[in-house]
């Protein structure tokens, strides 16, 4: 059993640590926050539900983050691959020039979003989280996530036609 706990949790440590990489910790600042974060969790293992280890994990990593950080903004970059899987549909059309091209002008739409809602797209569409957890991890109720996601969306959305409609494309 403890050996099971055990995979589960550095498993989630991993996704953890990606995230943390996303939102623009570096490699080391990552590394020490989620050695923290497992200190953290195993000093309350007892109170912690194995269904909300993940959440868990995610909401001592980010408030260890905006604690090492002091909430300042870090602008996220994503590789060509990242976006791919952040967006699935581009991962059927081939990497041309006209796709690099794309790409880029994707990565300064999100870049131009505020904070919350690159956070928001990356924690659903790049971690694949749930609502739940990601009400969980953000101390929100699931309605405040599905409005601030779609509010994300659109956001992007708009910035992207404004890239294309402006004659950037």
């Amino acid at each position: 059993m403890t050996n099971d706990w055990e995979r589960l949790l550095l498993a989630h440590a991993q996704v953890v640590f990606s995230y943390l990489l996303k939102i623009g910790a570096t490699k080391e600042d990552a590394e020490d926050i989620i050695q923290e974060t497992l200190i953290k969790t195993i000093e309350c293992m007892q109170k912690i539900d194995a269904s909300n280890l993940r959440a868990w994990l995610f909401k001592v990593a980010i408030h260890r983050y905006y604690t090492l950080y002091n909430k300042q903004k870090r602008t996220i970059h994503f590789s060509e691959e990242e976006l791919a899987q952040l967006f699935p549909a581009l991962e059927n059309i081939e990497f041309t020039v006209l796709q690099k091209e794309q790409n880029r002008l994707l990565q300064q739409a999100m870049d131009a979003l505020n904070p919350t809602f690159q956070q928001l797209l990356i924690m659903k569409y790049y971690m694949d989280l749930s609502y739940k957890e990601m009400a969980t991890i953000l101390e929100v109720s699931d309605s405040h996530i599905k409005t601030y996601l779609m509010r994300a969306r659109k956001a992007l959305k708009a910035q992207w036609e404004e890239y294309i409609n402006g004659g950037i494309i």
